[in-house]
């Protein structure tokens, strides 16, 4: 009889097993598509995918270097999580300060720099959301105009934040929300349906990134020293 018990519990385990790694392979699967349908966007592009992390694509969108990395925020308290999508656009910049521009800042935001500046700006006038201006250091910043002609990015409340630094501009937008129920009750972090990049989202998104890049390549005006708020 024990025996027969060892053999059951043996079957039992080997299914089990199978089964998770039929659902480590689909859940592999269906997260190393998130770019399937965007591919066409780019001019060349290379993915890595970790496991069954959502991918990291490197590649290059109208002659720059772009590199598009997808997060998954579970560590705010009562918001479900979010799948952000880090989309950074490399290029050399006259600025040699960082400028960091986040909406309804909720300090959890772990993919963003700007918990570890050192300095807080006031955010433009005219400014309905809820923003956070920081710094690294106050000389070499964007001019107060090209700020400003920014701020109109996070009417889209999926618009998250804005990073100018010397070495080029990063957009950070919400991808997808969790299902709330799933969330609830499994405390897991599922998006429905298999999340994918809309292509032309990718090249708004990539579009808005070079034409900052070409605002701040303009910015001609002497960056004096900005005050803190």
């Amino acid at each position: 009889m024990s025996w027969f018990a060892a053999l059951l519990a043996a079957l039992f385990l080997a299914i089990l097993i199978a089964m998770h790694r039929r659902h480590r392979a689909r859940v592999k699967a269906e997260r190393g598509a998130l770019f399937a349908e965007a591919l066409q966007v780019l001019d060349s592009y290379r993915i890595e995918q970790d496991d069954v992390d959502f991918p990291v694509l490197r590649g290059r969108y109208r002659g720059f270097e772009i590199r598009l990395e997808p997060v998954v925020d579970h560590v705010a308290v009562r918001k479900l999580p979010s799948l952000w999508l880090l989309a950074t656009v490399k290029a050399e910049l006259p600025q040699t300060a960082t400028l960091d521009l986040l909406a309804r800042p909720l300090n959890t935001e772990f993919y963003s720099p700007s918990g570890l500046m050192e300095h807080r700006l006031k955010a433009p006038p005219d400014c309905a959301t809820d923003l956070r201006v920081s710094a690294d250091r106050l000389e070499g910043l964007p001019s107060d105009g090209v700020v400003s002609r920014q701020v109109p990015l996070f009417q889209d409340s999926k618009m998250k934040e804005l990073v100018m630094s010397p070495r080029g501009v990063r957009l950070v937008y919400q991808l997808a929300e969790a299902e709330r129920p799933h969330y609830l009750v499994l405390r897991q972090a599922e998006f429905g349906e298999p999340p994918r990049l809309d292509p032309a989202l990718l090249r708004r998104l990539l579009d808005r990134a070079i034409a900052i890049i070409a605002d701040l390549r303009r910015d001609l005006l002497p960056a004096g020293e900005a005050r803190p708020s």
